[in-house]
């Protein structure tokens, strides 16, 4: 399996770190959180954006905005705002050239026990509208973990679903501070819909995204699991631009060897059957 490496950066700060990235190697996740920045750069500023990263042999992931968005509050006005939030930054990555848009849930620890069948019926119709739309796009989404206690939860959701343009996002960080499974446990559960990671480390109780090796998150393990597979994985630091090169130093000291310069567009094709 191969392995690739991305910085994460936001939106408005994304033109400034296209040399870094072209410099050592690295892709980006484009962090697109802010859904007010979002709407005042302009599609001429999102073109040139995608002709520099193209010029310099950047390939673009996008995070979607989830800040207040609820695809399955009860409220059906705030399912319509998260919808229209989420398919304008839908379209910005598309814009950009993003081939594949990372995404939570927004599932929090606040949902009752005995609601959690409701929130998940929501969601799932709620995805499978997005999942039309981004296959439209051309365009994978990935389901991120981030309150959730297991993994059972996300599963049910993609194999509901059950489509190749919906994949999955193992999230390390979130997995040590905010689930009850070890982080190195979430890989093989999501083997046949693992497309990304998203790795920064803490200290088990908040999340702290310091640099991989600066807390408890058991990048060794993690290695393991993944060169069991025969997925090629895509990876994002999602530190600190100055914590960048501790972290590369702790995982590639683990034995991880990452891929320089962008990645093939087959690699963004859907790898199972629906």
């Amino acid at each position: 399996m191969k392995f690739w490496l991305s910085r994460s950066e936001h939106l408005s700060t994304l033109k400034e770190a296209l040399p870094f990235c072209e410099e050592h190697g690295m892709n980006v996740t484009v962090r697109l959180t802010d859904a007010d920045h979002n709407r005042e750069v302009s599609v001429r500023e999102l073109e040139n954006i995608e002709r520099e990263m193209r010029d310099r042999k950047i390939t673009p992931f996008c995070f979607l905005p989830y800040h207040g968005l609820a695809l399955s509050c009860p409220d059906s006005r705030v399912m319509t705002y998260s919808r229209e939030v989420l398919l304008e930054g839908l379209e910005i990555g598309t814009i950009l050239g993003a081939r594949v848009a990372i995404l939570q849930t927004g599932f929090s620890n606040h949902i009752r026990p005995n609601m959690v069948q409701e929130w998940k019926e929501r969601f799932i119709g709620a995805m499978k509208d997005l999942v039309s739309v981004a296959e439209d796009e051309e365009v994978v989404l990935a389901l991120k973990n981030s309150f959730e206690p297991d993994t059972d939860l996300l599963l049910e959701i993609l194999e509901t679903v059950n489509s190749p343009w919906l994949r999955f996002c193992v999230d390390v960080g979130h997995a040590a501070c905010f689930s009850r499974v070890s982080p190195e446990e979430w890989v093989p559960v999501f083997k046949d819909y693992l497309i990304c990671c998203n790795f920064h480390d803490n200290t088990g109780m908040e999340d702290e995204h310091l640099a991989c090796g600066g807390g408890y998150v058991p990048f060794d393990g993690v290695f393991e699991t993944l060169k069991q597979l025969s997925t090629d994985v895509h990876i994002t630091l999602d530190v600190a631009p100055e914590l960048i090169p501790a972290s590369v130093d702790h995982l590639t000291g683990i034995g991880f060897e990452f891929e320089k310069g962008p990645i093939a567009a087959d690699q963004f094709l859907p790898a199972y059957d629906s």
